[in-house]
């Protein structure tokens, strides 16, 4: 398998965490939290899926592509 194919699914499998998690987050937090708050959960979430697949990219190509050779 390509480094890239492995990363598009490590890639679906850590953006489906990550939504799972900041969906159970603010569910139990509903009423609890200000819309300031509930904004920066969301932003919190949205920046650790961005960086996350950054870095799982970056990991992949780095790691698995020299391997497979």
């Amino acid at each position: 398998m390509r480094w890239w194919t492995k990363a598009l699914i490590l890639s679906a499998i850590w953006l489906s965490v990550v939504i799972a998690v900041g969906y159970i987050h603010t569910e139990f937090l509903i009423g609890e939290t200000t819309p300031a708050q509930d904004e920066a959960i969301s932003e919190m979430y949205g920046m650790a899926a961005g960086f996350g697949l950054a870095v799982l990219w970056v990991i992949c190509f780095f790691r698995l592509r020299r391997t497979s050779a």
